[in-house]
C-alpha cells in the first residue's frame, strides 16, 4: 500500500482485495451451508466484523512511513531552521564522519543513517527492502496485508489474528453439533454431499486462518511483553527498551489498559511517540558500555 514502486502498489491491492474475497466467501459459506442456530451466528459475525475491521485498519493504515505526522514532527523538529537540502546535507556529512565499523551497531536514544534511503532515521526505524522505504518500529513486511507491520498499525495486526482466531473457531463448531451440516439427519444429508466441494473447501480455509492467525498472534504477543520488533528479535546483546512489566510493554503497542484492546482504534496515548523510547537503565556488566547497556546491541 505504500511502497514506492507502483508494482508493488498494485500487487498489495491484490493481496487485500484476495483476502477480503476470503473473508466474505467464509461469512456466506456460514450463512448458507451452515445454517447455524442464532447464538452462533451472533458469535461468529461478532468475530467476523472485528476481524474484518482490524484487517482494513492494518492495511490501510501507514505503518510509519517518512510521510506520517510522527516522523514529519520529528524532522521539524530537528531540521530547525535549515532548509531540506541544507538539512539533508548536514545528515551525509554526519554519517560519513561515524566510524565504518559501527554501521551495523548503533545506541539506544540515537538516530540512524538509512543508506538506501540516504536519510536520517528515528531510533528503531527499519528500512523494508520491498516497499523501499523506512518504517518506524518496524517488525516485518506481510505480503497479506500489502504493506508493512509497524509502529501505526502493529496494534491492529495483533487485534488482526486474535479475531480471526476465533472467527475460523465460531466458524467450525457448529459442524459438530446436532444441527450443524455433519450431524444432519439422513434426508439433509444428501443435499449436505452435493455440496461436499464448497463445505471442504470452507472448512479448510477456516482451519488454516485458525492456525496461521493463533500461532501468529502468540508470536506477536510474545514480542510485544518483551517489547521487541521481529528485526530487533536477531539482534544481539540484551533488549534495552525491554521494561520488568509485561503490561507496561505491551501498553508501546496497544495503548493504556482498557477495552480499547480489543478494538482497533488508533492509539492516541502510548508511553512514545515512535520516533523515541524509553531507555531502561540496568546495572552494568564489564561486557557493557555506556549506558548500561551492551555495546553490540542493534547488530546481527
Amino acid at each position: 500500500m505504500y511502497a514506492r514502486s507502483t508494482v508493488q502498489r498494485w500487487a498489495a491491492y491484490f493481496s487485500v482485495s484476495l483476502v477480503l474475497a476470503i473473508y466474505v466467501g467464509e461469512w456466506v459459506a456460514f450463512h448458507i451451508l451452515w445454517q447455524p442456530d442464532w447464538p452462533y451466528i451472533v458469535l461468529f459475525n461478532t468475530c467476523m466484523i472485528l476481524a474484518t475491521w482490524s484487517y482494513v485498519q492494518t492495511a490501510f493504515t501507514d505503518p510509519g512511513t517518512p510521510t506520517c505526522p510522527e516522523w514529519e514532527d520529528w524532522i521539524m523538529a530537528r531540521r530547525g531552521s535549515k532548509t531540506e537540502e541544507e538539512w539533508r546535507k548536514a545528515c551525509e556529512e554526519a554519517a560519513e564522519a561515524k566510524d565504518p565499523g559501527r554501521s551495523r551497531c548503533w545506541k539506544p536514544g540515537q538516530s540512524q543513517w538509512c543508506s538506501s534511503c540516504r536519510q536520517e532515521r528515528p531510533e528503531r526505524a527499519h528500512h523494508c527492502s520491498t516497499c523501499g522505504v523506512c518504517i518506524l518500529r518496524m517488525d516485518h513486511h506481510c505480503p497479506w496485508i500489502g504493506s508493512c507491520v509497524g509502529w501505526r498499525n502493529h496494534k491492529h495486526f495483533i487485534l488482526l489474528c486474535w479475531w480471526s482466531f476465533w472467527a475460523s473457531l465460531t466458524f467450525l463448531l457448529p459442524l459438530f453439533f446436532p444441527s450443524g451440516p455433519l450431524r444432519k439427519n439422513p434426508v439433509n444429508m444428501a443435499q449436505f454431499m452435493e455440496m461436499s466441494l464448497a463445505v471442504i473447501a470452507a472448512t479448510m480455509g477456516a482451519v488454516l486462518f485458525l492456525l496461521l492467525t493463533g500461532i501468529i498472534f502468540f508470536v506477536a504477543l510474545a514480542g510485544g511483553i518483551r517489547n521487541v520488533s521481529n528485526v530487533e528479535d536477531m539482534y544481539l546483546g540484551e533488549n534495552p527498551y525491554r521494561h520488568d512489566s509485561m503490561t507496561r510493554n505491551l501498553e508501546e503497542l496497544m495503548g493504556p489498559l482498557d477495552l480499547r484492546w480489543l478494538i482497533p482504534v488508533p492509539c492516541s496515548s502510548r508511553p512514545s511517540d515512535g520516533t523515541s523510547f524509553e531507555v531502561v537503565r540496568r546495572k552494568k556488566t564489564d561486557s557493557e558500555g555506556e549506558g548500561g547497556q551492551e555495546s553490540g546491541y542493534g547488530s546481527v
